[in-house]
């Protein structure tokens, strides 16, 4: 049977794959090399078996080398991508009952989000006020904080438990 491998990005001309339960055998991953290699329009294949990657440059159809994969038994694609740690959900979960409890006390107002942005950009202006001009600490705040704030409002804490 082969081994479980997942999808981890596509676009047209590159395909990566993640195969975790062949890590380091380097046999299987130079295997798959091989064989992806000689198919027509692919262009560069790239494995690492430390991080039980693979990255393939095509300029074919990306479901013709899976295909490929498949009916050669080398790879059976998952559809559902590899559980999360315990450590991850247990953070995920504290986080997003977290997010639920500010939003709930403030009526929708604000988020987690909104409060780590408002206290790193607070902490960027106090570092300009002290004449911190040249000190990485307050532009490093309003970078943090602007990212935060953007990617806080990317999606709702209910995305974040999935």
């Amino acid at each position: 049977m082969a081994p479980g491998g997942f999808i981890t990005h596509m676009t047209k001309e590159r395909l990566r794959i993640r195969v975790p339960s062949r890590r380091r055998d380097n046999v299987f991953f130079n295997n798959i090399k091989e064989h992806v290699s000689k198919l027509d329009g692919v262009e560069i294949v790239d494995v690492n078996p430390l991080t039980s990657g693979i990255l393939i440059i095509h300029r074919s159809n990306a479901d013709s080398i899976m295909e490929y994969l498949r009916s050669q038994k080398l790879i059976e694609f998952k559809k559902e991508l590899p559980s999360q740690t315990l450590l991850h959900k247990k953070i995920t979960n504290g986080y997003s009952n977290l997010n639920n409890r500010v939003k709930t006390a403030t009526s929708g107002a604000i988020d987690v989000s909104g409060i780590v942005f408002l206290t790193l950009a607070g902490l960027g202006i106090y570092q300009i006020s002290k004449g911190n001009f040249a000190a990485p600490a307050w532009y490093t705040a309003f970078w943090y904080a602007m990212n935060i704030f953007l990617k806080g409002n990317k999606g709702t804490s209910d995305d974040l438990s999935e």
